[in-house]
């Protein structure tokens, strides 16, 4: 729990109230590192005005910082210093995002029409996702005969241990459908990724 101390505002029920909201903010962006300010609304069921008020409050003080991904502004801890790790925890917040990068982890190499097949969105919607993953550097395209194909860039277990400590749940549910990949990383995912590229 943060104490903070706010001049001029007395000992009240109020502003019990709004020094407790504001620690529950805190304490969230201390656990979910990289959410937005509608997904805190909605998980803390507070006001979108108490909301904003408070993370500009705590933006402020330094107690934590903000970045903007897209249409989105995310909130993070200070102790949250590498820039791509504040991305891979901006996308894991976001569920379509999400959804596209743990495909493209199983499946490396994949083409803008198996995406938008196997996990139900539109192309033109994979397409704009593709664009925003494109421009935070996470995901790379390649041309491959007529076909336009994508794999994720960089070390893949900065989002699989991302992954697993924002989103204890769901790791729950995808680590044994995933073990052989998890365990293939410390060999050489990227040897993998080549292999299925060259097939």
């Amino acid at each position: 729990m943060f104490n903070f101390t706010v001049e001029n505002e007395s000992i009240s029920v109020f502003t019990n109230n709004r020094i407790s909201n504001r620690n529950k903010i805190f304490d969230y962006i201390k656990r979910y590192p990289g959410a937005h300010t509608r997904k805190i609304v909605k998980d803390l069921s507070l006001a979108m005005g108490d909301v904003q008020y408070h993370l500009s409050f705590l933006e402020n003080n330094g107690c934590i910082k903000s970045r903007k991904f897209g249409n989105y502004r995310t909130f993070y801890s200070m102790n949250v210093t590498d820039i791509r790790h504040e991305q891979i925890l901006a996308v894991l917040h976001q569920e379509t995002l999400r959804t596209i990068i743990l495909y493209l982890i199983e499946h490396p190499a994949a083409t803008q029409s198996n995406i938008a097949t196997q996990i139900g969105f539109t192309s033109p919607t994979v397409n704009a996702h593709m664009s925003r993953l494109i421009e935070m550097d996470l995901v790379k395209s390649f041309k491959d005969g007529k076909f336009v194909k994508y794999v994720v860039l960089g070390d893949i277990k900065d989002l699989v241990h991302s992954l697993e400590s924002s989103y204890p749940s769901l790791w729950a549910k995808l680590s044994d459908r995933l073990a052989n990949l998890f365990l293939d990383l410390s060999t050489g995912y990227e040897e993998k990724e080549e292999d299925r590229i060259e097939i």
